[in-house]
């Protein structure tokens, strides 16, 4: 696991130490990462939209979550996908 976000790397250090993430954040300042997901918004000059995308150890982008608002929904979804990967049971969007 791991997050994306336009904020520089120092954001990034001291959002993971606030809330203890146990994962890497990784800085996209120049929206490329985001622009390759097709999430930029105006060459990354505004924020990017909220998705969250779950991606397989196989590379494969099982599950795709769109939701500005609905935070909780993102995490929600993607631990269910993630378990059900995991286990080899259920199904996923694979794009």
């Amino acid at each position: 696991m791991l997050g994306v976000s336009l904020d520089t790397a120092e954001k990034h250090g001291a959002f993971a130490a606030a809330y203890q993430l146990p994962y890497p954040l990784i800085s996209d300042q120049s929206a490329a990462i985001a622009a390759a997901y097709g999430v930029a918004r105006l060459g990354g000059w505004l924020p990017t939209k909220r998705v969250t995308f779950v991606i397989g150890k196989d590379g494969i982008v099982h599950h795709v979550i769109k939701s500005e608002l609905k935070v909780d929904r993102h995490i929600d979804e993607a631990l269910t996908t993630l378990r059900q990967l995991q286990s080899g049971t259920g199904k996923s969007d694979k794009k």
